[in-house]
């Protein structure tokens, strides 16, 4: 498949009514792989309603279809929406030019008959930009781009891909018109790579749909609460929730469109694990309960955004750049990453909640609030020396124009109240709980 060219820069009158119906809705009649192995078809968006949210729906009420529909909006009348002269008479598999990856098994789990599998992936880059196309399981050929030999990747980033419990997604139509957005782009300029600067997925519905969490969080004495045991019950609830959150958010909707057709690099944030994790009362993010969420949380953040399991280190993948010690509640060492985009980029992520720690204290002054949150460090110096020691070790000088920092939290934040007690996380599954 070719790319469109670039579409004319002002359109307007009778100029307009000619526009070619591809520049009208680039990606109607892109195909996707369902969650049963079918192949779909994106709708042209204006066969959709404004006002709903149809990310969720994945049959011919939401935004694909069994077969392309022919666009209508043409001045020549219907017409398949993916014009025939993009597509190339012949293809790499048809020409032999193809290699079969074999699996490697990742991780599985026997409880919940369910098995990860990593595919690596090595492409030699040429003198041009090339599109890339595989299959899993002779299912449809999906495509990505890779840049030219010494050319710097053309990035994208998003970041809060998602709606919080309060937030009604059909006022938005969900998150989808974002999507189209970047997929429209990435017929005419495609994106290399797609940075997610956390928050990639909600998951503070977890709330409402652990039966064992939500009686958890209901209980009123401070001590049974901090003293009531990470029970298998609740951990094989948890399993379950972040496992079937994750395959149903990162096969739904055009973001899954998107997903199977950037590469993408990931950090985190709290909602990736529940809304404020690591901001609450040390004492509190200490309990066996919430620490294990937190643990459940981080396996299945590896597992669907970086294709990898905690036990991998920087000696199996290079971008990784850990921690230099466990984190406090989630007893894992943190996961930075550092790596080329390339030549002349770097970049940076931080992971900046698996190592975040808070202290809650009492102030014996009377005129103060009685009760301050300290924010003490979200990375520890130790890592920060690890971290400043791979910079100084990648980076070329006189070849390194430009290092990208990803942070998940503000450098400046404006305090928007007066009281330091009033600035304490406002949660609506923890408002009217005791800590």
């Amino acid at each position: 498949m070719d790319l469109l060219p670039p579409p004319p820069a002002q359109v307007s009158g009778e100029e307009g009514a000619q526009l070619a119906p591809e520049y009208v809705d680039p990606t109607a009649g892109l195909i996707k792989v369902g969650r049963d192995g079918r192949p779909l078809y994106v709708k042209p968006v204006e066969h959709l309603e404004q006002g709903v949210d149809y990310s969720s729906i994945e049959n011919d009420d939401g935004l694909f279809e069994q077969s392309p529909s022919p666009i209508d909006y043409s001045a020549d009348g219907p017409g398949q929406p993916v014009p025939t002269n993009r597509i190339h008479p012949t293809d790499g598999e048809t020409a032999g030019k193809y290699k079969e990856i074999k699996g490697v098994r990742l991780y599985a789990d026997e409880a919940r008959d369910v098995t990860f599998w990593r595919f690596n992936v090595e492409v030699e880059l040429s003198d041009k930009q090339e599109r890339i196309a595989y299959r899993i399981n002779n299912g449809p050929a999906i495509g990505f781009w890779v840049p030219a030999r010494g050319q710097s990747m053309n990035i994208m980033f998003h970041t809060c891909n998602g709606f919080s419990l309060s937030v009604d997604p059909n006022k938005f139509s969900g998150p989808d018109p974002l999507w189209r957005d970047v997929l429209t782009e990435h017929q005419f300029r495609p994106f290399h790579v797609m940075i997610g600067g956390g928050d990639q997925i909600y998951n503070d519905k977890v709330i409402l749909e652990s039966k064992s969490f939500q009686e958890w969080t209901r209980i009123k004495s401070p001590h049974e609460k901090h003293h009531t045991p990470f029970h298998p019950e609740l951990r094989a609830e948890l399993e379950s929730f972040y496992l079937e959150r994750y395959c149903t958010w990162f096969s739904q909707g055009l973001f899954s469109l998107a997903n199977s057709q950037i590469p993408m690099i990931n950090i985190w944030d709290d909602h990736d694990i529940i809304d404020g994790y690591g901001s609450y009362p040390d004492h509190f993010m200490r309990t066996p309960v919430f620490s294990g969420l937190g643990n459940i949380a981080f396996k299945y953040y590896l597992l669907f955004q970086h294709q990898s399991v905690p036990e991998e280190t920087e000696a199996d993948e290079p971008s990784w750049l850990l921690g230099a010690a466990p984190g406090p509640y989630i007893k894992q060492r943190s996961r930075s990453l550092f790596m080329f985009l390339g030549k002349s980029i770097a970049f940076l992520g931080l992971d900046c909640r698996t190592e975040r720690m808070v202290s809650w204290y009492h102030r014996q002054s009377r005129t103060a609030s009685p009760n301050v949150l300290q924010r003490e460090e979200v990375l520890s110096e130790q890592t920060y020396d690890l971290i400043w020691d791979r910079c100084h070790r990648e980076i070329v000088k006189g070849e390194t124009k430009h290092l990208i920092v990803l942070l998940g939290v503000p450098i400046a934040y404006p305090r928007l109240v007066s009281d330091s007690y009033s600035s304490l996380p406002r949660r609506s599954w923890l408002s009217d709980r005791k800590f």
